[in-house]
């Protein structure tokens, strides 16, 4: 018997282990599994400790945050404004206060009104301490009465001026040297796509944020043609507050000053534009010295070229403008410029783009000569051309011309036309009999701030009939507008309205 169970016992235990792996094997199978993941963890987590003793691009953005932030500040800007009383909300007004409403100054005038002050926030980058100048964007300090700024040990400076540049949003603030830490400025030329950089500003009001990125582009622009645009592209989060804050390289120096965003919600989405600082070094200078910049002009009108262009003009390539008019007695006309000429390069500088032409040529000094190089009938040329300096108004450069029927405010940004056929199909107008419809409003000028938009039709001016396009530009040009005009608009959906607008100062 017991030989027997001998012979038996090895096949019990084999039977009895594999009904114990069949019962319990799922799970001991688990804990198999969860140790050797377990192990792998510990030991990832063991090499990445190692790993990040020798990290050095974290070393390297550490330093950067660490040599720039001192440099960076919180601009808090304070506008007054007036608001004033509409002359047809006046009756209503009287049967609740009286006496005690004062009413307008005078027949069909808007009535005193109140103030209010709006406040708005943005950054900035010391660039020279010994001074107290401060560079930031136009946008972030215009027709602000006042500007404090603060510091990154939390100590608040007024600004004992201000200067701005709108073509290009650029701003120099100067405050009073005390304490100062600068960040210098870097050759943005030197900046490839693909290069680390870091933003520093007050995102939503939250001071010293750093993000990092790369520059994505060089050369950007968003097609506004009354601006001057060269801008750098990043991925690093740049949102509301950031503006006017330096993008800096890898070396602490500012090689930008985060200006917008291009983006479908108003936050970031990894499309920020920043002022290279080869642009913003000159536009400073300027300002600095002569108040105001100082721009070269040419006088011609250019375009860009297509395939079929280019192939028609006998050019090369599409790199480059193509003059479409030049401006009697311009110094590109006593030069000898010819429209249907194509720009390669001014004063040895090659030209991609309109883009590029006018960002080189405005910043050539007027009162001095430079070559600038033109394919003619195929054939490259080179002309002498001595620049002026740009005119204030540059319509009129060209003999103010202006569609038929057109007249242009140029100081209150608005062009208005006569009430055609096709205007009114193209904005939808209900049949106005008078008037005159708006055509083009200037993006920031104050008209644009009150709500005057392209399709409206202006019906008076300071309460005196507007026929035409004549009588508009007479009416806005008295001396009675010189702080500004009351209008009687008709919106695009029939309504009537006053708006108070001021020219630009």
């Amino acid at each position: 018997m017991n030989r027997q169970w001998k012979k038996v016992l090895p096949f019990v235990l084999a039977l009895t282990i594999l009904s114990s792996l069949v019962a319990f094997g799922p799970a001991l199978v688990g804990q198999a599994a969860y140790a050797v993941a377990a192990g792998e963890a510990r030991a990832a987590r063991e090499q990445l400790a190692e790993l990040s003793k020798h990290d050095h691009l974290s070393v390297l953005f550490r330093a950067v945050a660490k040599a720039v932030k001192p440099g960076v500040v919180v601009v808090h800007v304070r506008q007054k404004i007036q608001m004033r009383s509409r002359p047809e909300l006046d009756e209503f007004y009287r049967r609740f206060f009286g006496d005690r409403y004062p009413g307008p100054q005078a027949p069909n005038q808007p009535g005193p009104g109140r103030e209010y002050f709006s406040r708005g926030l943005g950054s900035g980058v010391i660039v020279d301490a010994k001074k107290g100048y401060i560079l930031t964007n136009w946008h972030v300090v215009r027709d602000a009465d006042q500007v404090e700024i603060v510091l990154s040990d939390n100590r608040r400076m007024k600004a004992e001026w201000v200067r701005t540049d709108a073509p290009t949003d650029l701003a120099i603030i100067k405050v009073k040297p005390d304490r100062l830490i600068d960040v210098p400025l870097g050759n943005s030329n030197d900046m490839e796509v693909g290069d680390w950089v870091l933003a520093i500003g007050a995102p939503e009001g939250l001071p010293q944020t750093v993000t990092a990125g790369i520059i994505s582009a060089k050369g950007r622009t968003t097609g506004r043609s009354e601006s001057y645009q060269n801008f750098l592209q990043t991925d690093a989060a740049i949102n509301h507050g950031n503006s006017g804050g330096p993008l800096v390289n890898m070396r602490g120096e500012v090689i930008g000053i985060n200006s917008a965003i291009i983006s479908r919600t108003g936050v970031n989405e990894g499309i920020g534009l920043s002022v290279p600082s080869n642009m913003a070094k000159h536009i400073m200078t300027q300002l600095i010295d002569k108040g105001k910049v100082v721009r070269g002009y040419l006088g011609v009108r250019i375009q860009d070229v297509d395939e079929k262009l280019a192939k028609s003009f006998n050019l090369p390539n599409m790199e480059g403008a193509l003059v479409s008019q030049v401006a009697e007695g311009s110094p590109a006309a006593k030069a000898g410029m010819k429209s249907g000429d194509f720009i390669v390069s001014v004063s040895g500088k090659r030209v991609k783009s309109i883009n590029g032409l006018r960002n080189a040529v405005a910043a050539l000094p007027p009162g001095k000569s430079f070559p600038v190089e033109v394919y003619r009938d195929g054939k490259k040329k080179t002309l002498t051309v001595q620049i002026v300096a740009q005119p204030d108004d540059m319509a009129s450069a060209f003999g103010g011309e202006t569609e038929p029927g057109t007249a242009s405010a140029t100081n209150y940004g608005v062009k208005v036309a006569s009430i055609t056929k096709g205007l009114s199909e193209k904005y939808g107008l209900k049949k106005p009999t008078r008037g005159v419809v708006v055509v083009e409003v200037k993006p920031g000028s104050d008209a644009a701030e009150q709500g005057l938009a392209e399709g409206m039709v202006v019906l008076e001016v300071q309460g005196k009939t507007v026929k035409a396009p004549a009588d508009f530009t007479r009416l806005v040009s008295g001396k009675d507008a010189r702080n500004g005009v009351r209008l009687l608009v008709l919106d695009r959906s029939g309504g009537k309205r006053f708006l108070f607008v001021s020219p630009a100062k």
